[in-house]
C-alpha cells in the first residue's frame, strides 16, 4: 500500500510544496484536475513543482474534474459536454503517466432520486467511454464514492466494475451517505458492514481527511485526520476488511478548519500508516 497525498491548484501558490511533500514522507502525489489545471491556463508540463516531486521519485496519481461535471446525468446534453471534457482531461494528462484516475459518476437531476437506475445506466455509458482512453494510456480508473444518493453509493458501483473501473472509497463521504440514509450517525466499520462484499474487494484506493458531523450531515471536511478516525481506519486494515493499493490523505486544513495545513504536518499519519501497511498486493 502507498500513501499519497491530494494536491490542487492553490497548493502550487506556496513556495514550500516539494519541500512540504518531501518532508511529509508521501510515495506519491494525487494531482486534482481542478479548473486550471485543465482546461485553463495553467499547463501541467510548465509547473517546476510537478517536475521537482516526480525527480524525487514520487508516484503521480490524478483527480479527473468533478465540478460542474455531471457523467451520470439522464440529460444527455449535459452529460455528453461533461464527458468530451473529462476525456480531454484524461488524454491531456498522459504525459505524467498516473498510475490511476479518480473519478466521480454523479448527476444532480431530481428525477435520479426517483429512477436511479436511469443515472446508473447515464454512468455506465460515461464510463464506458472513459474506459477505452484509459486503456490506451495504461492508466486504471477508480470510481470513488460520494455524498449522492443517487450513482455515489458502494451498492451502486458494482454495475461499474464490469466495464474495468475498481473503485476509491472516500470515507467521510461514504460514513456521511450512510447516516443520512439510516438517519443516525455510523462509523466505517459500519459502512464496510453494511456494503456489498463485492464492491468492499474492488476498493483499491482510500481517501481518508477528517470530518465534523452535525447529527448524520458532514458539515465540514478534508480536515486532518484525528487519532480516532485513523485508529479505526488501521483496524479495517489489519483485519483485511480493506486491503487497498492507495491510501490518499486528502486533506488541506487543520483539524479545527481554521488554517491551511502544511502537507509535512501530515508526517505523523503517514508514519502511522507505514507501519500498518500490508505488502503491495
Amino acid at each position: 500500500m502507498k500513501i499519497h497525498v491530494t494536491l490542487w491548484y492553490k497548493d502550487f501558490r506556496r513556495s514550500s510544496l516539494v519541500r512540504e511533500v518531501a518532508e511529509g514522507g508521501f510515495d506519491g502525489f494525487e494531482l486534482s484536475l481542478d479548473y486550471p489545471l485543465c482546461g485553463g491556463p495553467a499547463k501541467l508540463e510548465e509547473l517546476a513543482q510537478i517536475r521537482d516531486l516526480l525527480g524525487l521519485g514520487l508516484g503521480a496519481a490524478v483527480h479527473l474534474p468533478w465540478r460542474e461535471i455531471y457523467l451520470a446525468s439522464p440529460v444527455e446534453e449535459i452529460r455528453r459536454v461533461s464527458l468530451d471534457y473529462t476525456v480531454r482531461c484524461l488524454e491531456d494528462v498522459g504525459r505524467l503517466e498516473p498510475a490511476y484516475a479518480v473519478l466521480h459518476l454523479t448527476a444532480d437531476q431530481a428525477v435520479c432520486f426517483d429512477s436511479v437506475e436511469r443515472c446508473v445506466s447515464a454512468a455506465a455509458e460515461s464510463l464506458g467511454v472513459l474506459a477505452r482512453v484509459a486503456e490506451e494510456t495504461g492508466t486504471q480508473l477508480y470510481v470513488e464514492t460520494t455524498r449522492n444518493y443517487c450513482c455515489g453509493g458502494l451498492e451502486q458501483s458494482v454495475s461499474y466494475l464490469e466495464l474495468g473501473a475498481r473503485l476509491c472509497l472516500d470515507v467521510p463521504h461514504a460514513i456521511e451517505r450512510h447516516s443520512r440514509l439510516r438517519k443516525t450517525p455510523l462509523g466505517l466499520s459500519d459502512v464496510l458492514l453494511e456494503a456489498p462484499p463485492r464492491a468492499i474487494e474492488a476498493v483499491e484506493c482510500v481517501h481518508l481527511h477528517g470530518y465534523s458531523m452535525s447529527g448524520y450531515h458532514v458539515v465540514e471536511s478534508h480536515l486532518e485526520p484525528d487519532r480516532e478516525l485513523l485508529s479505526e481506519y488501521l483496524k479495517a486494515l489489519r483485519r483485511g476488511a480493506l486491503k487497498p493499493r492507495y491510501t490518499v490523505l486528502e486533506a488541506f486544513y487543520s483539524a479545527t478548519g481554521r488554517r491551511q495545513l502544511r502537507f509535512d504536518e501530515l508526517r505523523w499519519c503517514v508514519d502511522e500508516l507505514k507501519k500498518a501497511r500490508p505488502g503491495d498486493r
